[in-house]
């Protein structure tokens, strides 16, 4: 008789990633606030954090196609990763005479 196979375990899910949103201009008026505290599930990325916010906050989703997007004072591009802690600008453009 032979033992049977060991059974895997299946792999504990990560923990979401906690990271700080700051929202400026155009965003801050819209939404209400100045900053977010936000979970991305694992592996967190920019554009995965926006596509969060586009589906809690309409105004991130009109912005989308024009924003700049900075973590930790560094502009980043979508696929940027993300790690706890991390400080994310939105920036909107910005006009004024």
């Amino acid at each position: 008789m032979t033992d049977p196979a060991p059974r895997s375990s299946p792999r504990p899910a990560a923990e979401p990633v906690a990271v700080h949103v700051l929202l400026f201009s155009v965003l801050r008026e819209n939404i209400g606030q100045p900053a977010l505290q936000v979970d991305v599930p694992h592996p967190a990325s920019v554009a995965a954090l926006l596509e969060i916010l586009e589906a809690r906050y309409p105004p991130v989703a009109s912005y989308r196609s024009v924003l700049r997007v900075a973590v930790n004072q560094a502009y980043a591009e979508e696929e940027a990763p993300l790690t706890a802690g991390d400080e994310v600008a939105l920036i909107t453009p910005v006009s004024g005479g």
